[in-house]
């Protein structure tokens, strides 16, 4: 049998509920030549038998057991045994449009780029819309990919920091030697993205094709999960990247945003975890992390993309991060606003 032109990788781990119609969207799509890869992560209650029953019904689907090791392990055997040109991911409890598949790859060879990538919406537990939770981007066609990091860097937007609303040429990943970094559960599939996204082209097809949902008690709706740190490391290395990468003048200007970047997702993740009441569990992991925001309070003072105020503040709490937060609070409060 010759290799499939697309492989869609699905890492499996308590969607004993969700499986079953996530993988039909994925069947139903109009671009057939594909195969299914489902990653079952040592899930503890039956994933691993009803994955076997769904690769049952269809040939285009194969399972991988494995003991449990966190999503990107998981991600990483998808990868390690796709046999397509092409990777795309999709999460075990979202769901697909029929012609996902179909338009990403269409945009990837009518556009002479190696990514396309698409618009999202969010649903709940009964696949009723969620207001308000979309992921989308300013822009819109052909692009440098390093553009999507850019983009959260000014924004905050998550549209690059995604797999799943995207396809990707498979050697982006091979050619490179990118696996996914299995240490971290929180952005585990965004971490390696700006290997993957170095020299490539995307194209953003401005259409809602993907459906991801929102589950009460998953990692990304507790109010501060202590592996949200994660996230900090992933921030810390997108930054020392760009700062390596100085000949590289495609790329100029993206370690100033990246500096005003992580030194707004810092203070806002301490406050955040204070307003928690987690701080007193999670302080000494952020004090590891503060000596690389230390390291960098004079690029941050010399950015042009931190105000003057925000200057002012970020020497105050690399000098007293409590006392910062204490003050900040204060004047909220005052202010019968929340913490800022």
């Amino acid at each position: 049998m010759p290799n499939p032109t697309i492989s869609i990788v699905t890492t499996v781990y308590d969607a004993k509920d969700y499986i079953p119609r996530t993988v039909r969207s994925i069947l139903a799509q109009s671009f057939t030549d594909f195969e299914l890869l489902l990653v079952e992560d040592g899930s503890p209650n039956g994933c691993g038998e009803l994955c076997d029953e769904l690769a049952k019904t269809d040939p285009r689907i194969r399972v991988f057991h494995k003991e449990n090791g966190g999503p990107a392990s998981a991600l990483n055997v998808g990868l390690d045994n796709a046999r397509g040109d092409y990777i795309g991911f999709v999460d075990s409890d979202d769901l697909v449009d029929p012609d996902l598949y179909e338009t990403l790859l269409n945009a990837i060879r009518e556009n002479d780029v190696r990514i396309a990538s698409c618009n999202a919406d969010a649903v709940d537990e009964q696949e009723k819309p969620v207001p308000g939770a979309g992921v989308n981007i300013n822009i819109a066609g052909r692009h440098m990919a390093m553009e999507l990091l850019l983009d959260t860097f000014k924004t905050g937007g998550f549209y690059g920091l995604l797999c799943w609303n995207k396809l990707f040429d498979i050697r982006l990943f091979r050619d490179k030697g990118v696996h996914f970094d299995e240490t971290m559960f929180f952005g585990d599939d965004a971490s390696e993205l700006h290997r993957v996204y170095d020299g490539a082209y995307v194209y953003c097809v401005p259409r809602v094709l993907y459906h991801y949902r929102r589950r009460g008690g998953q990692m990304t709706e507790v109010l501060f999960p202590p592996r949200r740190l994660d996230d900090l490391k992933m921030y810390w290395n997108w930054l020392g990247w760009f700062a390596a990468q100085p000949d590289k003048t495609e790329y100029k200007g993206y370690y100033e945003w990246a500096v005003a970047w992580y030194w707004k997702v810092f203070y806002l993740f301490w406050c955040q975890a204070s307003e928690a009441g987690a701080m007193a569990k999670l302080k000494p992991e952020f004090l590891k992390h503060k000596k690389h925001l230390d390291s960098i309070l004079p690029d941050i003072l010399r950015c042009p993309h931190v105000p003057g105020a925000e200057k002012a503040r970020a020497v105050l709490f690399c000098a007293a991060p409590g006392l910062t937060y204490t003050l900040a609070h204060a004047r909220g409060k005052l202010h019968g606003s929340k913490t800022d």
